[in-house]
């Protein structure tokens, strides 16, 4: 398995993700769970791209999986920290959007509506969405990884 193969195609997700999370924020629609679920779009083409493209030097369905794994998780582990960053230090509106989704799914009757929101306004931070990104991007990266070496093709690149 080429780890230079591996490293281009992580880059390349990478800097997919980081573009889609910045043009979602300046259109203002980030911190939508529907919105951050179409991001897993981009972890099956780049992973497909790149198994398409490698196929030559990827013998064994076990070497293709690897592949996916590492580049979701390189894809995932950089932008997390690229998206750390920015809502810790540049602007933290997905942040905001995402408490006040939330805010706005409970009952404020409710008699511990206070706390919830306290511990809303708590739990979802800049480092929240670091672990979830590294976690969930390389988890589902991961499941991809199962299905989609099945549709590619052994033999050369046509």
């Amino acid at each position: 398995m080429d780890l230079k193969e591996i490293t281009k195609y992580g880059g390349i997700l990478t800097i997919v993700l980081i573009g889609y999370f910045l043009t979602t924020n300046l259109i203002g629609v980030s911190g939508n769970s529907a919105i951050g679920w179409l991001t897993y779009i981009f972890y099956a083409f780049v992973i497909f791209y790149g198994l398409s493209q490698s196929r030559e030097t990827l013998e064994s369905y076990r070497e293709k999986f690897l592949f996916g794994v590492l580049v979701s998780a390189i894809g995932a582990i950089l932008s997390s920290i690229f998206m750390f960053i920015y809502l810790k230090f540049v602007d933290d509106l997905m942040i905001r959007t995402a408490i006040a989704n939330e805010i706005g799914n409970l009952d404020s009757n409710s008699a511990t509506y206070e706390q919830t929101v306290e511990a809303l306004k708590t739990a979802i931070t800049p480092a929240f969405y670091l672990l979830f990104g590294m976690i969930s991007g390389t988890v589902i990266g991961s499941l991809l990884s199962l299905l989609i070496p099945l549709t590619i093709k052994k033999g050369k690149k046509e």
